[in-house]
């Protein structure tokens, strides 16, 4: 007998259907919600995934699958599916909605939103509205194939609980008006519309529904069954007896902040943290800046390095970021003797898609992930299910942009009130950034190492640098540098401008030959992974000159370094990939220079030199001058909170206000519309700063014999991230992806002039 299709492989509808529903049972059993709520979501969740596909019996559809006609001309199964599920009397507006929407958005008005993405509305079968002829059509098609429909959905009933079977007992399949009111169809803000006319429980008990509906779509599809959330004090974190502030960390119950140097154990301070305070089924997120720094966190959370297990395990921890794919590729590719590149490549991708799902209860990823989903982008309504309760880590605090800080600030708050709790960790916290924390979140403990305690004695006064400061810039003084790399087995030098670092690197490779290495942020994904990974080995090179991408992203350490001025924050971080354990029998030379070789002030607006009165980098410099040699941790901490003394300017002081009085997340609830999602980039993005990955000319065969071999992750790591504007006259934008006629080379990365000076 023929079998209706669900998937053109070739699987059944029935078939399909019961693997998404075993995967909306998972995912009811890994939820934080209470009972009295878990019945009423898991009646409106499985009619809801029962139903979903059941659109796809049409003639047109069915021949789609059967590979038999291109395409169904634009009709939509999900809009038979919801009329479908809108014949039981009791059915939810929840389970309507999730059907109909669990592939597009709810239409759109052609003004405020656009159609692409949206339903169409002469699909859809509206009380009070007669029906079209597309629609009709559509019905038509249905009732030729209605019955082959008998068999698949006595094996989709049989896998439902009794509660939902009872509903649908004698149910004739037939098509009846959405039971939706109109409202939900209205977005904007007019007395009509979802966000006024229908309250926020509704909204977001659809939302819910919808979510959980399209994660078991997705699950179900790729038949895999989400793991239950695990005990996070059931992993050992530490190997030795806790310092005195990992102790403390351990015991607080809520949210808070850890102020802790680099190398002294703060990352598993965080997580004893974590443990403590996870809820049952409570998921958690832990939130990078920047994507190099993500991935040694993932490896070192989740599948572990060749010589060291990671904490929680590969089947735990997630990566989340813009270029996981290309990072999971990487590592399975480079991990794995037998598994071909089209094997990892394959296997990158689902992996880096099931970071998007409901599926890993540990999330490695960028703040900007998180904000993807409270600011209501694409697939936001996952969020519901995972935040209430959760435990969010964000590291790295004193790196986010002022803009993305108030954002993160103002989702701590929101999440707060969904029963999660937010832990802020940082080597360098001032003062100010704290005081913005506890403003929006209330008064809160804050736990770093103390002198009384003799563990945390240990870690204040560990003194690993001496801190010089030399007149001139670097590059003046490059000969005197030399002398003093060729005493040394290891030394960093720490330029603020890439053509800077390109310029130093060609004269230091002239001498030291394969002995130098350069790294900065022009490099596409592939150089850059590839020396990466080249710096974390053993043996570090004899001299690397490297922009401030390594000031978060490596876990390096260095006999000495040499370093354009910048502002304390970033010099601690700097100084953290020197001496980094403080081994060394003395403390490590640490040389700041009084000016840069540059004249773009990356820091600094000042115009001309750097001494300016309310110049940061020049506040920096004059506290570390004062500071007693060699340095110590507490120290550092003292200047860093002194220059941060009077806060943010003002031009990043309206920055944060604008992230933290956002009025999607202040007005969260009012704002709401179940069905629909928004372009969440625009108003977030660090696409502020007109960034954009491109071609170099000189790569554009080796991209296009990539992408003919379908290894299309390979191809795209060839893209190199520039600042659009300073590249422009270069960038042909009439052929994807833009391609950029400048020099590229492996060892230089992008260079942005056509001739070396």
């Amino acid at each position: 007998m023929t079998r209706l299709l669900a998937k053109s492989t070739g699987e059944s509808l029935a078939d399909h259907t019961v693997a998404c529903i075993r995967a909306a049972k998972a995912l009811l059993r890994s939820s934080v919600f209470e009972a009295t709520d878990r019945r009423r979501i898991e009646t409106d969740l499985l009619l809801s995934v029962a139903f979903h596909d059941l659109g796809k019996a049409a003639v047109g559809f069915q021949a789609v699958l059967r590979r038999e006609q291109r395409d169904w001309e634009g009709k939509r199964h999900e809009a038979l599916s919801a009329s479908l599920v809108s014949s039981i009397a009791s059915v939810s507006s929840a389970t309507v909605l999730s059907v109909l929407t669990h592939h597009k958005c709810i239409p759109g008005d052609g003004v405020t939103s656009p159609s692409e993405g949206n339903l169409h509305w002469e699909q859809l079968y509206l009380t009070d509205f007669p029906a079209s002829e597309v629609w009709l059509e559509m019905v038509r098609q249905w009732k030729a194939n209605e019955p082959l429909l008998k068999r698949e959905w006595e094996e989709i009933k049989a896998e439902l609980s009794p509660e939902v079977q009872s509903l649908i007992n004698g149910l004739k399949h037939q098509f009846s008006p959405l039971r939706l009111a109109y409202s939900w169809f209205k977005r904007g803000s007019g007395k009509s519309a979802q966000s006024r006319s229908i309250p926020f429980p509704e909204r977001r008990h659809a939302a819910l529904v919808r979510g959980l509906t399209i994660a078991a779509d997705h699950l179900g599809s790729a038949h895999l069954i989400p793991p239950r959330i695990p005990r996070l004090a059931d992993f050992q974190v530490l190997k030795s007896k806790p310092r005195g502030f990992q102790d403390r960390i351990r015991h607080i119950r809520g949210s808070a902040l850890l102020r802790a140097p680099t190398g002294s154990g703060k990352t598993e301070a965080a997580l004893l943290w974590a443990q403590t305070n996870q809820r049952k089924n409570g998921r958690l997120f832990y939130v990078l800046p920047y994507t190099a720094s993500l991935n040694a966190m993932h490896k070192r959370l989740g599948p572990g390095f060749s010589d060291e297990p990671g904490i929680f395990g590969t089947q735990n921890v997630g990566l989340l970021h813009s270029n996981s794919a290309a990072a999971l590729y990487f590592m399975l590719a480079s991990d794995s003797d037998t598994c071909s590149r089209l094997d990892a490549q394959k296997n990158a991708k689902a992996i880096a898609q099931l970071a998007r799902e409901m599926w890993f209860p540990i999330r490695v990823c960028t703040p900007h992930q998180i904000l993807r989903y409270v600011l209501r982008g694409h697939g936001w309504e996952s969020m519901i299910s995972e935040f209430p309760n959760a435990t969010f880590i964000f590291d790295e605090v004193h790196a986010y942009n002022p803009r993305i800080t108030g954002l993160t600030l103002a989702t701590a708050r929101l999440v707060k009130s969904w029963g999660a709790e937010s832990l802020f960790v940082s080597a360098t916290l001032p003062d100010f950034l704290a005081k913005l924390i506890g403003a929006a979140l209330g008064p809160l403990p804050t736990v770093q190492p103390v002198v009384t305690d003799a563990k945390d004695r240990s870690v204040l006064n560990r003194k690993r640098h001496v801190f010089q400061m030399r007149p001139g810039t670097l590059e003046e003084s490059l000969e005197g540098v030399v002398k003093e790399i060729e005493r040394n087995r290891c030394t960093l030098l720490v330029c603020n401008h890439v053509k800077t670092a390109q310029r130093l690197f060609l004269r230091l490779e002239n001498i030291f030959g394969r002995s130098a290495r350069l790294i900065h942020g022009r490099f596409n994904q592939k150089d850059r992974t590839r020396i990466e990974a080249q710096l974390t080995g053993r043996t570090l090179p004899k001299v690397v000159v490297a922009t401030q991408v390594v000031e978060v992203s490596l876990n390096l350490d260095f006999d000495q370094a040499f370093s354009e001025p910048a502002p304390i924050d970033a010099l601690i971080q700097r100084m953290g990939r020197v001496n980094r354990a403080g081994g060394r029998p003395r403390p490590a030379p640490f040389v700041v220079f009084e000016q840069q070789v540059s004249r773009h002030r990356l820091y600094c607006r000042c115009i001309g030199s750097i001494h300016h009165e309310n110049c940061r980098v020049l506040r920096s410099i004059a506290a570390l001058e004062n500071l007693p040699n060699p340095l110590s941790e507490g120290d550092l901490v003292d200047a860093a909170s002194q220059v941060y003394s009077v806060g943010y300017d003002e031009e990043e002081r309206i920055a944060f206000e604008e992230g933290f009085n956002h009025p999607d997340l202040v007005e969260f609830e009012k704002n709401v519309v179940a069905g629909a999602y928004q372009d969440w980039v625009e108003q977030v993005v660090d696409n502020a700063d007109g960034r954009a990955d491109v071609l170099p000319v000189c790569l554009v065969r080796e991209y296009e014999e990539m992408r003919e071999r379908g290894l299309w992750i390979e191809a795209n790591m060839l893209l190199v991230p520039v600042r659009f504007a300073s590249v422009r006259r270069f960038v042909d934008t009439s052929k994807e992806p833009w391609r950029i006629d400048l020099p590229y080379s492996p060892t230089l990365g992008l260079e942005t002039s056509r001739s070396r000076h």
